[in-house]
């Protein structure tokens, strides 16, 4: 009996682990193509593109864990109550595009910054729903503020490790 038991936890273990490095590799793919839009030249395509990514994302993960997203509009209104928790600090990362401003390198430095923040975003928002996933879809239920530092941190990590994503 104890043998069985001891069986089943390792296949729970195995199976939790495959789950998260699949999500890793999900969340990584959608990163890559964030960063892909912050090479669009128009700040509103750009911002409907990584929303759509993002929409995506979440949809991905959730078939990853298992997790029942029963309806495109579903992703959409928990995307928006997510940013409606996090708008402030969301929208003053967005708005540091402002440096596109500045002639000529302002443009460069502006593509370069976009693509950043867009993966850094992504990431974030990417690992948000991931820790949702796993907790059993109870960890946005949490304080604004348990979600809001969440997504600060991630944000942070994510401007570290997007870098690196595509070598």
């Amino acid at each position: 009996m104890s043998e069985d038991i001891d069986v089943v936890n390792i296949k729970n273990r195995n199976a939790s682990s495959l789950r998260a490095r699949s999500a890793e590799i999900c969340i990584r793919n959608h990163v890559i193509a964030a960063m892909g839009m912050g090479l669009v030249p128009s700040f509103i395509i750009d911002m409907a593109g990584v929303t759509g990514i993002e929409v995506k994302m979440i949809r991905d993960l959730a078939a990853i864990y298992d997790f029942p997203v029963p309806h495109k509009l579903v992703a959409y209104k928990i995307l928006i109550s997510l940013i409606g928790s996090i708008a402030p600090l969301y929208l003053a990362i967005k708005a540091k595009s402002a440096v596109k401003a500045v002639p000529l390198f302002g443009h460069a430095a502006y593509l370069g910054f976009l693509s950043l923040t867009n993966a850094a975003a992504v990431y974030a928002v990417g690992k948000i729903f991931q820790k949702h996933y796993e907790s059993g879809g109870i960890f946005l239920g949490n304080k604004k503020n348990i979600v809001q530092s969440y997504f600060q941190e991630q944000y942070t990590h994510g401007k570290q490790l997007a870098p690196g994503m595509t070598a």
